[in-house]
């Protein structure tokens, strides 16, 4: 049986080489500078990956020192119930990619904000609405109005 430690740090690791391989395919151009839009995405996924290693071999180094696996029976009590509120909230953030194009952004984001309120038990009401609504406009603001980033309108074409 493995260490929740080690399995995390296998999925670091698997993470960080999917992402590797985007990042890699990031496109450059002439006027790039010396490091290029790709060089922060590469830079991330290589710590990732080697942050990984680095709590995966330190899981195995603690079971080697230990040799029990009565601990590790103990350490995975009740994890599947995580794993499972932990897929819901993945689920959610995959129904934001799937909806923000038809959607557009400022409704998705809207939506995205109140599912999650919600999924960590805050109580419905108009102060969810609220901050989903305000949390849009101050996140579509910052992004299109500030920073100049061209965000998906979905059901809004005139903004």
């Amino acid at each position: 049986m493995f260490s929740r430690d080690f399995v995390g740090g296998l999925a670091a690791v698997m993470i960080a080489a999917i992402y590797l391989v985007f990042a890699y395919e990031l496109r450059t151009s002439a006027l790039d500078d010396s490091v290029g839009p790709g060089g922060m995405p590469r830079a991330y996924g290589w710590m990732m990956l080697v942050l990984g290693l680095m709590i995966s071999a330190g899981a195995i180094l603690k079971q080697m020192r230990s040799g029990s696996t009565l601990d590790l029976k103990i350490e995975w009590k009740g994890q599947g119930r995580r794993i499972l509120w932990a897929a819901g909230l993945l689920a959610i953030g995959v129904c934001y990619i799937l909806g923000v194009g038809v959607l557009g952004y400022p409704v998705a984001i809207a939506l995205l904000l109140i599912a999650v309120a919600l999924y960590q038990g805050a109580k419905p009401g108009l102060h969810i609405a609220a901050i989903g609504i305000g949390g849009a406009a101050f996140l579509w603001a910052a992004f299109v109005i500030v920073l100049g980033v061209s965000m998906p309108k979905g059901l809004f074409v005139i903004l």
